[in-house]
This record gives C-alpha cells, structure tokens and sequence, in this order.
C-alpha cells in the first residue's frame, strides 16, 4: 500500500514538473516579443503561432480558468491532475479528453474566429458531479 502511494506521488510529482518546464518555456517567447512592442524594429506575431498551456485540476477545480490566444493560433493545452481523474469538454469545438494523475491529456485545436469559448473540466464523486468552467478567449 505504501509502494503504491509513494509511486503515485512520483509520477504526480513528475509530471507537474514537466508540466511546469513546459508553461515556462511557452512564456518565454511571449515575454521576449511583449519586451520589444515598444522598440521600432519589432516585429509583428505571426498568425498561426503555436500557443501552450498548462492547465492542472484539483479539487474540483482548474487553474488557470481563462486562456487567452489570437485567432488562427494553433493551441496546445495540456491538462494534468492532482487528485482525480476529469473529463474535458470543449463542446464549441467537438472535443472530449480524459485526465488523470496517472495520465496528462493534450487538447489541441486551431480557433478560426473571435469569441469566447467555454471548456468544461469535471470530476465525479459518488452521486455528485463537480464542474468548473474555464474561458479560451480568442482576439
């Protein structure tokens, strides 16, 4: 019993780790093209770039709750969990995933308008249903 909760913590512990190097490196070149906005030789963002995200949910909720991209970005979000396994809807864009501490979940899509969309992260618990929603914002 003991084994097994120590080799769960682990994998949990491991994937947060990737998880977290991951949101990191996809903020960096966001940060960089931010910096140069008010130098005159910057560059405009390219449509069609590819945005990141790491989302984790735990107790029965998500974080962070609103993502935000340009319309044309393709859209890389990886779920994880910490506690419990969660099914993933994006209802607006026909897709559906499972997470699980055991098992990260990669939701890609390419928005091709404006709008705010809502994703849905939920978990079961005997007879209840736990939902949190979360926003894609595209400009």
């Amino acid at each position: 019993m003991r084994s097994g909760f120590l080799r769960i913590t682990l994998l949990t512990l491991a994937v947060l780790v990737s998880g977290a190097a991951i949101a990191v490196s996809a903020d960096q070149p966001d940060q960089k093209a931010h910096q140069k906005r008010g130098s005159m030789a910057a560059k405009s963002v390219a449509p069609g770039q590819l945005k990141k995200f790491h989302v984790t949910a735990y107790d029965g909720k998500i974080a962070p709750s609103t993502l935000r991209v340009q319309r044309g970005d393709k859209v890389q979000i990886t779920f994880v969990s910490k506690d419990a396994t969660y099914s993933i809807k994006f209802p607006d864009f026909d897709i559906s995933n499972k997470v699980s501490p055991e098992k990260p979940a990669v939701v890609e899509l390419t928005p091709t308008t404006a709008g705010t969309f809502e994703f849905r992260c939920s978990k079961s618990v005997s007879f209840k249903r736990w939902s949190k929603n979360g926003t894609l914002v595209v400009n």
